[in-house]
This record gives C-alpha cells, structure tokens and sequence, in this order.
C-alpha cells in the first residue's frame, strides 16, 4: 500500500492570509506514506517553524511533538486533526492521505473535490459523490490544482 501516490495539502491562516487576501494552499504528492510522513516532519514542519518564527529548540520541540503524534495517531484523518490543533492561526492541513482516499472517501476535502472534478470532467449524469475510477486518477491529479485555486474548500 505504500507505493501508491499520497498528498501533503495545506492552508495558510493567519498573518500570510490576510496580508495577500486570499488562501495559499500547497500541495505536496509523494511517492507513498513513508515519504508523506517524513514530508510533514521536514519541509512541513519547517514552513511551520518559518511561520511561527520558531527557534531552533523550538523547532526541535516541535518535530519531537510532531514524531509523537505521529506514533501515537497513525491513521491520517485522525494526525491531520492533532497536527491541525498545533499550528492553529499559522496553517492547517486540508488533506493527508492516499490518492485512492481522495477518489473514494467521503470526508468533506474529498467529497468537494470530486464534486469538482465531475463538474469538469463528468458527462452531466454523474452525481458529485461517485468515486473517481482508478483509470481516471491522473485526471484527478490534475484536477487538483483548479480546486485549491476555487477556494470551494
């Protein structure tokens, strides 16, 4: 299961947010959950660090809260959740999983982005909760950059 594509997506709040007046959402796609993970502990974590104007022993702080989160809370809706309460007001991680979550899950990120992604790609017939088919996951992919820039999240 490892070796499917995953995402790393998040929102900037605070100070960034209101100074350009609009989200600045990121998305990271990554080459299996291993790779996510350490994704949030590194470049993630930096960009948090950056936003908070942490210290170094701050930082280092926070990447043993964040191993221990991720430890602790595996699954990845539940992590995003704890990760989430700690950068409140910096940024927060709109999604963190597999592809095949986003093209089949029904939790609010992915239900939106589907609904998106059959306003643009569907033939008029699909109801905007029907998952994605493994075949079309690339269009998904794609699809993904509209839908961050729509602000329909």
């Amino acid at each position: 299961m490892d070796d499917q594509l995953w995402a790393v997506c998040y929102l900037d709040e605070g100070i960034a947010l209101s100074v350009i007046s609009r989200k600045e959402t990121r998305c990271q796609w990554l080459a299996g959950e291993n790779q996510a993970r350490e994704f949030i502990l590194t470049d993630y974590l930096h960009h948090v660090a950056e936003l908070g104007e942490l210290d170094p022993d701050q930082h280092l702080a926070a990447r043993e809260r964040f191993e221990l989160l991720m430890m602790q809370f595996p699954d990845p809706q539940v992590l995003t959740e704890y990760l989430n309460d700690l950068t409140t007001g910096l940024t927060r991680i709109v999604w963190f999983g597999p592809l095949a979550a986003l093209a089949e899950d029904y939790s609010d990120f992915a239900l939106a982005l589907r609904a998106h992604y059959w306003d643009e790609y569907g033939e008029d017939d699909e109801d905007p909760v029907t998952p994605v088919p493994e075949a079309d996951w690339p269009y998904l992919v794609e699809a993904m950059d509209d839908f961050l820039l729509s602000e329909e999240y």
